[in-house]
């Protein structure tokens, strides 16, 4: 059956009407007729030319072909295509315009790996460019320039500064401010003075020459402490950071002595299990009482054990409580049933039975 979808119906008589008008202008009728199947009515072509014939849309949707096709290429295969570009400058342009569809255009996110897409979230917007030419907020004081910032009236703000790195304690004014029990550190690095206590103007100093090392796990909890609950703000210049604010070599050997530190109280924390403080109380009329319970040193276990001193190469001498039974520690299986009673590093309390759970040191 013959299609109709382009044509329209009329009727006969104002059809002829029609085309005796057009006939007395331009003498070709307006459009062309037919003799429709369904009748005696006429259908007449309402149709232009198709887009097909027309030469300026052919060209027209060979440019975008084009044009996809590039784009395509590049989403594809990016390094050949910058190769290229670098090579004809046309193909330039497009790389140019190619990244502002990517910047501004949500579809191409699809197409990206995930490094890709991370890397574009990071791209900085106009405004934000304008702003990296700002201060930074992390910067390298001076010790001159550290000493303003004590939250005095008219002061810039209120910092300290621990093992050279510089925090702002604003929010502790109560304590750092001036009149607060700690004021004494603010703006300057007294480090020493919180594992010594001296908090005078000697005392006040990053100057660690001759702490033990049990003072390093102290500063190693005042660092996480101002880690946590306070916000860094720089360096200062000097002892621990150079004029780049790089670690110096004595930063790196202060590192070095908390890791010994933390080492070495892991070794004690196993040794206090092996061989668990006494309790110990002092009166004027006899002197120093040491004894041992099923709980001393904080030392849970299913033995009480008796006093003994315990000494270590280059460490004060202690009070410990030993096993009396079963194989020593140090050879879990030996068939000897002295505990530790032999350990070379204990001595008995002069005057103190052998098998007694408490003794005494004179005055």
């Amino acid at each position: 059956m013959q299609n109709f979808r382009n044509y329209k119906m009329v009727e006969p008589e104002k059809s002829k009407k029609k085309l005796h008008n057009n006939n007395s202008t331009n003498g070709k009728p307006e459009g062309k007729t037919m003799k429709s199947p369904l009748g005696d009515k006429i259908i007449i072509d309402t149709v232009g030319a198709r887009s097909g014939t027309c030469v300026f849309h052919n060209f027209l949707y060979a440019l975008l072909f084009l044009f996809g096709a590039l784009y395509f290429g590049y989403l594809c295969d990016k390094p050949t295509f910058q190769h290229y570009s670098a090579q004809y400058p046309y193909l330039g342009h497009l790389e140019n315009l190619f990244v502002v569809i990517e910047d501004y255009s949500p579809f191409h996110q699809f197409m990206q790996s995930d490094e890709e897409f991370f890397e574009s979230m990071k791209r900085t917007s106009p405004e934000q460019e304008e702003n990296l030419d700002a201060p930074p907020p992390f910067r390298i004081f001076t010790k001159d320039e550290l000493s303003r910032y004590d939250g005095s009236e008219g002061s810039p703000g209120l910092y300290l500064a621990f093992l050279g790195k510089v925090f702002d304690v604003s929010k502790g004014k109560d304590y750092y401010g001036p009149g607060g029990g700690y004021a004494f550190f603010s703006a300057k690095d007294g480090s020493r003075a919180f594992v010594t206590g001296q908090f005078d103007e000697a005392g006040l100093t990053d100057d660690l020459t001759g702490l033990a090392t049990s003072d390093y796990l102290g500063l190693k909890e005042w660092e996480e402490f101002y880690g946590k609950d306070y916000t860094p703000v720089g360096v200062l210049q000097g002892r621990y950071y150079n004029q780049q604010g790089e670690p110096t070599q004595e930063w790196i050997q202060v590192q070095e002595k908390i890791a010994i530190a933390i080492k070495d109280k892991d070794k004690k924390d196993v040794e206090k299990q092996t061989f668990p403080p006494c309790n110990m109380e002092w009166s004027s009329e006899k002197g120093t009482r040491f004894w041992c319970t099923a709980k001393s040193g904080g030392v849970k276990r299913n033995w009480v054990g008796v006093p003994r001193r315990l000494f270590y190469p280059g460490r004060e001498e202690r009070c410990a409580c030993i096993r009396t039974t079963g194989p020593p520690s140090i050879d879990p299986a030996s068939k000897e049933n002295r505990g530790d009673l032999d350990n070379a590093h204990l001595k008995e309390y002069e005057g103190c039975a052998q098998d007694s759970f408490e003794c005494w040191k004179a005055k």
